[in-house]
């Protein structure tokens, strides 16, 4: 699948930098959202990893802080709930995943 046609791009060389520059963006956006949705059904780092052509590591370095910072991000919107509430919530939402890990 290709997402860009070099026939596409402007003819300018600057203004085609530019469209590639935001191409990327957008790319890396759908990437970090395929990222978060794997995990969130249970995929290992490893697994993204595999599918991204990277290592493990790579991929954790790579995507685990901004999947960290969406979490505090809702966190954060979540005044409601005490600690101990947001903290059950965590504990079910790990378990989820291994129990789909295991099944799987």
């Amino acid at each position: 699948m290709s997402l860009i046609s070099a026939d596409a791009l402007p003819a300018e060389p600057l203004e085609a930098l530019g469209e590639l520059a935001r191409s990327e963006e957008e790319l890396d956006e759908l990437r970090h959202r395929q990222v978060a949705a794997a995990r969130a059904s249970g995929a290992s780092w490893e697994q993204i990893g595999k599918a991204l052509g990277m290592s493990r590591q790579s991929a954790w370095e790579r995507f685990a802080k901004r999947a960290r910072d969406d979490l505090a991000a809702t966190a954060a919107l979540s005044t409601d709930l005490s600690e101990e509430e947001a903290m059950e919530i965590a504990v079910e939402e790990v378990r989820a995943v291994r129990r789909r890990r295991a099944r799987s």
